[in-house]
């Protein structure tokens, strides 16, 4: 008598069907964890390196922050005899940034560094008023954000990118430009037969430009690799992407006044590598299918926003048609615990890095994905500290660890049809996982293998009686040559159920 089980088996043999690649299937994976990556927690930043490898990531990104690196940061005038523009200047400190490089490129990842603010107090156009208030908030303590000088600011790239020419893979400018907390002040009221004037728009196309200049000519290889906006999802991104490249919030290049009061007389082609976005639902909370709450916000599901801005952008010759791809720096959702307000359950956090994956793979102008945090940051008071590592501070792995090293998604599209979406990033290539299936409260079963593309993503649709009533896993059996392993593994994703189909919110 043929059991249950290998009825099962056969017939979903005879029913998978691989389909045609995703949307987007030469997506990489960007790990920010500046804690740990940069030895400033006190982990072993080698271990951490080596961890994120064999997760799968591409990338790492960093800070590099402008006053921790610069002498006298908290004087109102610059040390005597320092030459911002040379990085062997005496007073610069580039430690904690070598070693960075240096342990990146020993386990094989690329390099985005970020040119991030605190400035240092004689950076600013008005040094006596730093350090103020990040953002006019008392619990975020005080730094330097006012009013950086664009070409003081285009020095300190160009010193970066000559000590790192030929290092770095990736570079953007600034972080998150659109809150004042990182650039101060953002807004001027409107004047007689104006509107308001965006200032951290303005300001941050200056700098983004001297900063350009000077990373094309001391990094040349890398003039076309410089991403635009850092932009948080938060405080009306859009206004201030569509500012900073000399158009009204509709799309259009400003006109009258406006155009001189925004600094766009004579507004120039920005030859950006990109938009570089940090798509967080409200709090780093929610799922795939919470709606955007706003009009002019960017959280995942309204992702598509930022396609009409560089469509507009390229035909008003503001950008090049290059520069449309949209890179995820920035991402990740809070678990509970550690966050018993905005977390998500720790089953529930799992599912949603994994959706979120699907939806970005969906959009073939998304160039990058992101994780921010491998473990939790230690909490501070009275600041709302992200928790949305793949580890708790503690060191224990959450389910997503492994959810996001594998990730799967399955989509009901009938009651007897499902489509299976999955990645294997440990690969560093093809590889053949095997899918699995179970009925409720039954074994796992072996449906049949399966070949991803070079980017270790697979796609397959599958008809059966009740197949979105099943139970799914992928298992790899990931060889011993891979990362240094000595002894072959079998790595698994999470059990994923049938859902409903993810795609942007319009």
């Amino acid at each position: 008598m043929i059991s249950r089980t290998l009825l099962l088996t056969l017939a979903l043999l005879a029913l998978v069907l691989p389909v045609g690649a995703s949307a987007s299937s030469r997506q990489f994976s960007i790990l920010q964890d500046d804690s740990n990556l940069l030895n400033l927690s006190g982990r072993n930043k080698a271990d951490a390196m080596q961890e994120a490898k064999s997760l799968g990531f591409d990338m790492v990104r960093t800070f590099v922050v402008w006053d921790r690196v610069s002498p006298g940061a908290n004087s109102k005038r610059k040390p005597a005899g320092f030459d911002v523009g040379d990085p062997n200047s005496k007073g610069y400190d580039w430690s904690y940034y070598d070693k960075y490089v240096q342990e990146a490129r020993r386990n094989g990842l690329k390099v985005l560094f970020t040119l991030s603010p605190p400035l240092p107090d004689w950076a600013s156009e008005n040094p006596g008023f730093c350090p103020h208030l990040v953002g006019g908030y008392n619990n975020l303590g005080r730094a330097c954000y006012w009013k950086p000088k664009p070409k003081v600011f285009g020095q300190f790239a160009k010193a970066v990118a000559r000590r790192y020419r030929g290092k770095v893979d990736l570079w953007s400018i600034w972080n998150e430009p659109n809150l004042e907390h990182y650039l101060y002040p953002q807004r001027k009221g409107p004047r007689a037969g104006t509107g308001e004037v965006d200032l951290g728009a303005k300001r941050y196309r200056s700098l983004w430009w001297e900063a350009w200049k000077a990373i094309a000519r001391h990094d040349p290889a890398r003039r076309r690799k410089v991403l635009f906006g850092e932009v948080a999802a938060i405080s009306s991104p859009l206004d201030t992407l569509y500012g900073a490249l000399c158009l009204d919030e509709d799309g259009n290049p400003f006109r009258g006044r406006m155009r001189a009061l925004q600094g766009c007389s004579k507004a120039r082609r920005l030859p950006i590598g990109g938009i570089a976005v940090h798509p967080y639902n409200a709090e780093a909370s929610g799922t795939v299918f919470d709606r955007p709450a706003t009009f002019d916000s960017l959280p995942m599901s309204a992702l598509y926003r930022v396609h009409r801005l560089t469509s507009r952008a390229v035909r008003f010759g503001r950008i090049p048609r290059s520069g449309r791809g949209v890179y995820i720096t920035e991402f990740g959702f809070q678990s509970n615990p550690p966050d018993r307000t905005r977390g998500l359950g720790l089953t529930a956090h799992a599912r949603a890095l994994n959706e979120s994956d699907r939806l970005f793979a969906l959009d073939s102008r998304v160039k990058s994905t992101a994780q921010f945090e491998l473990y939790d940051a230690v909490e501070v008071k009275e600041q709302d500290i992200f928790n949305t590592g793949l580890r708790f501070i503690s060191g224990k792995l959450k389910p997503a660890w492994r959810a996001f090293r594998m990730p799967l998604v399955v989509t009901r599209i009938s009651s007897d049809k499902v489509e299976l979406w999955g990645q294997v990033r440990p690969a560093q290539g093809r590889a053949r996982p095997t899918i699995f299936a179970a009925s409720p409260g039954r074994r796992f079963s072996r449906v049949r293998r399966v070949t991803t593309n070079p980017s270790g993503i697979f796609r397959v649709v599958v008809r059966r009686r009740g197949a979105s009533r099943l139970r799914w896993q992928t298992r790899w059996l990931r060889p011993a040559s891979v990362d240094g392993y000595i002894s072959s593994e079998e790595l698994r994703s999470r059990v994923a159920s049938a859902g409903r189909k993810i795609r942007y919110l319009r």
